[in-house]
């Protein structure tokens, strides 16, 4: 009962605490061995099938193996000069200018915060893997990105909607709910989500309005289920009409429209009021990274 109200009082005070989320930070504890954890990640499909892909890289990174107990094709060590090349299948592994000889599967890792990665001209920021397809010498490429990060790439194309500052919270809430489910619940072994299908389009640029929004409801979820055990259960959801990253065959849908929940934030209502509101049996809860 504590922590349930906990839960409660913070997500009453969604629009008067800010909680700094910062890219750099999140990453940084996968390869330098920082003491906090890092942020979940979310890994997204960006190309399938395809023969080639250029790849450029525009800052310092590292080539390794995806794979821990492989880690040793490349020397761990930072390279510093940028590189566009194609990414392509070859007769005996992949190559990207240099071949990799017997190597199916490589990653990228940016070495600082300035280092991001274009694929065939759009901008990414995380790590890259390459992952040969076997028998069709085709391969697919993935992004993997901190969750927030891949937030704040879903919530951009809708600031164009003018939505109340408590709407926009509540969607924040919404499009991290889908994106814990879908790295919990992930397509396959190397990717949860497909980009072309959830509307992701790579690096977000800063915008003060996304920026904030996802600020203050950093690690607040949906949870349908738990609630008393304090476990959080994230579910796919959608408002009607409005898939925040999420197919509407799998997600449960609001009962209340988008309009109606911006009315109700213009009345004053605020973002846990809508989404109780919108998901009948649900709460908001907090992910403890």
């Amino acid at each position: 009962m504590i922590l349930r109200k906990l839960c409660l009082i913070f997500t009453f005070l969604l629009t008067t605490v800010s909680l700094q989320a910062d890219f750099w930070n999140s990453m940084t504890g996968y390869f330098r061995g920082g003491s906090n954890r890092p942020e979940p990640m979310i890994r997204i499909l960006l190309v399938h099938d395809v023969e080639k892909a250029n790849l450029e890289v525009r800052g310092p990174y590292s080539i390794v193996d995806p794979n821990p107990e492989m880690n040793s094709f490349v020397p761990r060590a930072p390279r510093y000069a940028d590189k566009s090349r194609y990414l392509e299948v070859v007769s005996d592994g992949l190559k990207w200018g240099e071949a990799f000889p017997a190597q199916h599967q490589v990653k990228f890792i940016p070495e600082n915060s300035n280092t991001y990665f274009m694929i065939d001209g759009q901008p990414y920021q995380g790590f890259i893997y390459a992952y040969e397809i076997p028998k069709s010498y085709t391969l697919s490429i993935v992004n993997e990105i901190p969750i927030d990060e891949y937030v704040r790439s879903i919530l951009i194309p809708f600031q164009k909607e003018q939505y109340e500052q408590e709407t926009f919270n509540a969607l924040a809430i919404l499009a991290r709910t889908n994106a814990y489910y879908q790295a919990m619940n992930p397509k396959t072994n190397y990717w949860a989500v497909d980009a072309q299908k959830v509307g992701f389009s790579g690096l977000a640029q800063g915008n003060r309005l996304i920026d904030n929004v996802v600020s203050l409801t950093r690690n607040m979820i949906m949870s349908r289920t738990g609630n008393y055990e304090g476990v959080a259960t994230p579910f796919p959801v959608q408002f009607q009409d409005m898939p925040l990253g999420q197919s509407a065959r799998d997600a449960v849908v609001s009962k209340i429209t988008i309009d109606e929940a911006n009315e109700m934030a213009k009345k004053g209502a605020h973002a846990a009021q809508i989404l109780a509101k919108a998901f009948p049996g649900s709460t908001i809860m907090l992910i403890n990274n």
